[in-house]
């Protein structure tokens, strides 16, 4: 739930001002004996805006004359309104025409021609207790100040509450969650996108219901125990930053907490960013560059990525490590044949037959075209030639059926094993490159070892 209410965050006071010009423009009145006493703001260009009169109500909103009464000398005393150019909102709020008029200027920033108009009515002006009335003209002075501090920090509470409305609009309407803790604790604020992540309500809500939400959310994440790691260190530091991921299933957030400012005595942020699209494609970007599209082996850049560190540890610890290199035989036929689509087909069920017949710790790949390979690490040269040979015989056991045609496969390997302490992989692929190329030579659908 957004916010809706005033009640979310603190309240500035809304009608003090104007109160305090009710207040103001009845003192006047009673002590000038005027018949009406008027304040309004006005801009540069003439638009008023009434704000406070007496007697109420207020009047429309009107326009101050281009060369009009504002424009005049006011410092001495009340002038006789004939011959004064004054709106007609102000003389229907009057309800008699007008004899006298004073105008206390009160020009305020963004508001250059602001101010208090003081009326007196002709035709029998009221009778009352006046202790003003006739030593008003001295007055304008201290009404000017008076007043135009009144308006000012009316002006001052308006745009507070402005850039507060502004505040909430953006706190309410950018795509992260946000919870806001105050250095006292007092005011914490949770936005609309914190709130559904969090099952609490948006606006203000108590420290210690944050928190424990905040808790439990962590701890239902798959990635609790590694969460718990790093922010534990950080418990008793009020300073601290950080940045992590916390993840449940297929959903990710970035999870980002830093103090208000760099102190934590003014508060601290949590922002929550939804990354799921962000780690989905990541994860498919990397998925792109370590493995085949067509048959989900690994490609030759992971392979060899792969293989290196696997024959230097095998050359530095003494353990065997073997190669196979593998070419389908006679795959351009296939393609002539039955097509690029059967091709493909062929292609995929290699990688199938190569899965099933491999070991769990063997690497197979797709070096490109129909070329494959597989490391065979902790295998010495005579059991990877069991190795070859049952995986030879898996991937010719039976024909590929695609569609009615039933295609038949035989695949031609070499072999080679690394030599001790051979750290070269290049080395030991030549070799296995050397020995399939004996196996084509040799007519193809065997096994050939590397002298």
């Amino acid at each position: 739930m957004p916010f809706s209410g005033s009640d979310r965050l603190p309240r500035l006071p809304q009608a003090g001002e104007s109160a305090g010009l009710g207040a103001l423009t009845t003192f006047v009145r009673t002590a000038s004996g005027a018949d009406l006493v008027l304040a309004f703001e006005a801009d540069d260009t003439g638009f008023a805006t009434p704000l406070a009169a007496d007697p109420p109500p207020l009047p429309d909103v009107f326009g101050l004359p281009e060369h009009g009464f504002d424009r005049l000398d006011w410092t001495d005393s009340p002038r006789p309104a004939e011959g004064l150019h004054l709106p007609s909102a102000v003389l229907l709020a009057l309800g008699r025409p007008a004899e006298r008029v004073l105008f206390v200027p009160t020009p305020v920033p963004g508001a250059p021609r602001s101010g208090v108009l003081l009326l007196w009515a002709a035709n029998g002006a009221r009778t009352c207790i006046c202790p003003f009335r006739d030593e008003i003209g001295h007055a304008p002075g201290l009404l000017r100040q008076v007043f135009g501090q009144m308006l000012a920090s009316r002006r001052e509470a308006l745009h507070r509450r402005l850039n507060l409305g502004l505040f909430r609009d953006v706190f309410d309407s950018v795509p992260a969650g946000i919870v806001l803790i105050d250095g006292g604790g007092n005011n914490n604020l949770v936005n609309r996108r914190a709130a559904e992540l969090l099952d609490l309500p948006a606006g203000r809500v108590e420290i210690a219901q944050i928190a424990a939400r905040m808790t439990a959310l962590r701890r239902a994440c798959t990635n609790a125990e590694a969460l718990e790691a790093l922010y534990a260190p950080h418990q008793a530091d009020p300073n601290y930053a950080l940045v992590t991921l916390w993840q449940w299933g297929e959903r990710w957030l970035e999870v980002d907490t830093h103090p208000v400012s760099g102190d934590g005595r003014l508060g601290r942020v949590w922002l929550f960013e939804d990354v799921t699209q962000r780690q989905h494609q990541a994860a498919d970007l990397e998925r792109a560059a370590h493995f085949d599209a067509l048959t989900g082996l690994v490609n030759r850049h992971r392979f060899h990525a792969l293989a290196a560190p696997l024959l230097q540890q095998a050359a530095r610890e003494g353990h065997d490590l073997s190669l196979l290199m593998l070419d389908l035989d006679h795959f351009k036929a296939v393609n002539d044949r039955y097509g690029h689509a059967a091709g493909d087909r062929v292609l995929r069920a290699t990688a199938d037959r190569m899965r099933a017949a491999l070991r769990a710790r063997d690497i197979a790949a797709r070096l490109g075209g129909e070329e494959f390979a597989a490391l065979l690490p902790g295998t010495a040269p005579a059991d990877a030639r069991l190795i070859a040979e049952r995986l030879r015989a898996a991937i010719a056991a039976a024909p590929v059926e695609v569609g009615d045609a039933a295609i038949a496969v035989t695949v031609s390997i070499g072999l080679a094993g690394a030599r001790p302490g051979e750290t070269e992989l290049a080395a030991v692929l030549a070799r296995a490159d050397e020995a399939l190329y004996a196996a084509k030579r040799a007519g193809r659908d065997r096994v050939a070892a590397a002298g």
